[in-house]
């Protein structure tokens, strides 16, 4: 069973409890008021007879000259008095009573009458002379109300019995009965239309969700949902709206990883094709021809040394791109001067072989929060990459200062640039802007990428802008660090 389902049924349910008891508890007070009407009218009627029969006897006293009139002739005057009386449609029977030795006689002479022998209310059982009783009873399909009230006459105690027909009071609290029905069974129908409405409007932002989260399921990650309102249903769709982004953004990452990887792979294969290829055509003329002139044999063993030199360079480079995000990093506060000292006494030679010289400063009491080899593998990749591109008797500069709280290390060299359109490809991985040139110098085409891993480790970033012919300069920048108190931070 739905949601919806479930919040109609036991709303309704609950409505339709709640009618029926206001209903019920409606037709208790009306049937109450109706009998309490009644019970007065007829004990009304009841008090004018018995004021009649009063009148009579006391008439009949004056008339005969008597202090009091003898038992039988009270009798014989209140019996006269009734016996005028005609019975109408409500007071249907009367009898009276007089309290003799053995108990309650009819001065009628005991005539049988069915109404008032079934309405049973004469005998011993009402000697309380004081009190009037009372008694509804059904005969022949309809409904009487018999009433018997005390009554004194002439210092003796009588009683009279009424039978009233109170079938039209039985009339009127069916009549209302159904009619309560009636309404409470509308009342609950037109609710529960109503009700329908209302829940179905409610809920109805729930079957967006819904479908929405389904085509999300599906793969439809770009789906949003929009909701009016600042409910809580509104609230989920926000947050379902946030978890689609994440799940989207994820998705595409992985997606871009995979394609990343597969390129990755194909380019590292190919790149390993090329020294391969070399390296066993060479060998194998070595190996082949019985008479290599020394001449031949040390260029042929001298092709194989530098292939196999790329190859080492090459495989070098990718173990360390794969590995340096993984790795147990040891960070510490360290003294950017110091660093940058021992980058430059270490690629001297290096650069010194090229005919190139290395110019460096840095300003005082800059600090970086670092693995030091690590980041000193960065700078050495940046100057390496300049060291290529720069003709014999160039220079390069390396300069490190203070930059809008941050430490900005600038490296320039005066080679021949990279092409604008060249530019946002360098950083991919084994991307080679002059692929003869780089392998002829060592080159992987792993340097800037993984560079830009090194600085993401070190929450750093760093800016390339080259003209071409002009020449290349490379900003990076870090956030500086306090000194340090002493230890080290494993990370």
């Amino acid at each position: 069973m739905k949601l919806w389902q479930k919040i109609f049924l036991s709303t309704l349910a609950l409505t339709v409890a709640v009618t029926s008891l206001l209903s019920l508890l409606f037709l208790l007070s009306s049937r109450s008021a109706l009998w309490q009407r009644e019970n007065s009218r007829a004990l009304t009627q009841q008090q004018s007879l018995a004021s009649l029969v009063k009148t009579g006897v006391v008439s009949q006293r004056l008339q005969s000259g008597k202090v009091r009139l003898s038992a039988e002739e009270a009798d014989t005057a209140a019996a006269a008095v009734l016996a005028r009386q005609e019975a109408d449609g409500y007071l249907v029977a009367t009898r009276l009573l007089r309290r003799g030795a053995e108990g309650w006689n009819d001065i009628a002479g005991d005539t049988f009458d069915p109404l008032l022998d079934a309405a049973d209310l004469s005998g011993d059982d009402y000697a309380d002379t004081s009190l009037t009783y009372s008694r509804t009873f059904r005969q022949d399909g309809r409904l009487y109300l018999a009433l018997n009230a005390p009554l004194s006459l002439e210092q003796s105690d009588y009683r009279l019995l009424c039978v009233f027909d109170v079938s039209e009071v039985e009339s009127q609290l069916k009549s209302q009965a159904g009619t309560a029905l009636a309404l409470s069974a509308a009342g609950s129908l037109g609710a529960a239309v109503a009700l329908l409405a209302v829940v179905r409007g409610l809920l109805r932002p729930l079957n967006v969700l819904s479908r929405a989260s389904r085509r999300i399921a599906a793969g439809s990650y770009s789906e949003r949902i929009t909701l009016a309102g600042s409910d809580e249903l509104a609230d989920l769709a926000q947050d379902m709206n946030r978890m689609a982004e994440a799940v989207e953004s994820r998705v595409t990452q992985l997606e871009q990883a995979a394609e990343d990887r597969s390129a990755f792979i194909a380019n590292m294969a190919h790149e390993m094709k090329t020294p391969l290829t070399s390296i066993l055509g060479f060998a194998d003329l070595l190996y082949l021809q019985k008479d290599v002139p020394d001449k031949k044999r040390v260029e042929y063993a001298g092709i194989i040394v530098e292939e196999t030199k790329r190859m080492r360079s090459l495989s070098g480079k990718l173990m360390e791109l794969l590995n340096v995000g993984s790795q147990n990093l040891v960070f510490t506060a360290e003294p950017l001067t110091d660093v940058m000292r021992e980058v430059a006494a270490a690629m001297e030679p290096v650069l010194a072989s090229a005919g190139l010289t290395l110019q460096y400063a840095c300003e005082e009491g800059l600090y970086l929060r670092m693995d030091r080899e690590l980041f000193k593998s960065l700078l050495y990749n940046f100057i390496d990459n300049g060291r290529k591109a720069s003709p014999a008797g160039s220079r390069i500069q390396m300069l490190a200062r203070r930059q809008q709280g941050k430490a900005e290390i600038m490296i320039r060299d005066y080679g021949q640039g990279i092409p604008e359109k060249e530019l946002e490809k360098v950083r991919q991985p084994f991307y080679m802007v002059d692929k003869s040139r780089s392998r002829k110098a060592g080159g992987a085409g792993l340097g800037l990428a993984l560079c830009e891993e090194i600085c993401r480790i070190h929450e750093g970033a760093f800016a390339i802008d080259s003209r071409l012919g002009k020449g290349t300069l490379i900003t990076l920048r870090f956030p500086l660090a306090a000194p340090p108190a002493g230890g080290e931070v494993e990370r």
